[in-house]
């Protein structure tokens, strides 16, 4: 049966952890985190190994390290991942006819084309997970449906090293007895607004006995919902264009309004980026902060550097104020990112000859612990 559309979802395990036994085969099987250390540190990713102490990631790692005492903490190795991501790229170019990376270890392909050559979806999958292996030693899980939507949540429900297939026709059968939270668009709070009216499945959500209450809930958004759960998903795969920026966001375990917190997120988010920079001999001309509410509403601010810049202690007064601005009082926050936009080259002699040796101090610190509380003189960590 040939499909009028076949979207193949990868998402690769664990990818920072893994990345490391990648690295360092001795710590497979280890319980290992990737983050900052504590007081302040925020744990970016977790093995398998410790997920079932409650370990997870935008955890404090204070709080990881009560949890799982036995935790062996990395900091992180961007250098590695951005080495492995490439390797994955090379892999999906030759692969598929388009590709789109949500992230650095998530794609899209739309394999539509390739169903002659590969009339077997599983033939094709396994084909994926066996290539992006050889050339990375990374293991990936890989579902195919007809939209992006159910082809991520096929594999969000088969991890890790997964496989699965949702042929045509039975989206809506294989949603319909998952939780409503397992839709995007749906996250904790809403789940327990909806599971308080006695809604407990994706069915549930296109049952017409909840059109009221559950129209009071998303508005105009319902209709959206309830065709995302039925699987009718239209969304096209997009091949993103040359990156003209760099980005990390993280969405929190729990909402939050603190203020002080999404402060610090977004500072080691902007230590780690900045180090990035420098490391690649670039500079950026302005950031955006992003912030996105319980009720899912996502809101942007952007700043403007007065000159390209690639030190985090210059450009975080910036990062500082969009943060401010964007943030509205009594409002809570599920996820919050900074991106770095307009990218170039950094110019010579951006630094002093002193203030350039120190921050090559500095960087060669961050890569052998990983970014933290380190700054240079006459600016402290709080004021990063």
């Amino acid at each position: 049966m040939r499909w009028p559309r076949q979207i193949l979802f990868g998402d690769v395990d664990a990818m920072f952890t893994s990345a490391a036994v990648v690295n360092d085969p001795s710590l497979a099987g280890k319980p290992i985190a990737v983050g900052g250390p504590p007081p302040r540190g925020i744990i970016a990713a977790a093995s398998y190994a410790v997920r079932p102490f409650g370990v997870r990631s935008a955890m404090p790692t204070a709080k990881a390290l009560q949890l799982c005492p036995q935790l062996i903490l990395l900091p992180p190795d961007r250098p590695l991942y951005r080495r492995l991501h490439d390797a994955m790229r090379t892999v999906t170019d030759r692969l598929f006819p388009l590709t789109e990376w949500s992230s650095i270890d998530e794609f899209y392909a739309d394999t539509t084309e390739l169903q002659s050559l590969y009339p077997d979806p599983l033939a094709l999958g396994r084909l994926a997970k066996d290539e992006l292996y050889a050339a990375t030693g990374l293991r990936c899980t890989i579902a195919l449906a007809t939209g992006k939507t159910v082809a991520k949540i096929a594999a969000d429900s088969h991890k890790p090293d997964g496989l699965a297939v949702i042929e045509p026709g039975r989206e809506a059968s294989f949603l319909a007895s998952l939780p409503p939270r397992a839709l995007p668009g749906i996250g904790p709070k809403t789940a327990a607004r909806i599971e308080a009216l006695g809604i407990t499945t994706i069915a549930d959500l296109v049952d017409a006995r909840w059109d009221r209450p559950l129209h009071h809930l998303f508005g105009n958004s319902l209709v959206w919902i309830r065709e995302l759960a039925q699987g009718i998903d239209r969304e096209p795969v997009i091949a993103e264009r040359e990156s003209k920026s760099i980005s990390h966001e993280t969405t929190f375990d729990h909402d939050t309004r603190d203020r002080s917190f999404l402060e610090q997120t977004l500072r080691g988010f902007l230590r780690e980026l900045a180090h990035d920079l420098r490391q690649e001999g670039l500079a950026a001309c302005g950031c955006a902060v992003k912030l996105k509410d319980a009720r899912f509403t996502i809101t942007t601010k952007h700043g403007r550097f007065p000159y390209p810049l690639n030190y985090d202690p210059d450009m975080w007064p910036t990062v500082q104020h969009a943060l401010r601005d964007l943030m509205t009082p009594g409002t809570e926050y599920r996820l919050a990112g900074l991106t770095l936009t307009t990218l170039t080259a950094a110019a010579p002699g951006l630094f002093d000859q002193r203030r350039a040796k120190a921050i090559a101090a500095l960087d060669a610190l961050v890569a052998r612990h990983g970014s933290s509380v380190i700054g240079l003189g006459g600016v402290s960590s709080e004021e990063m």
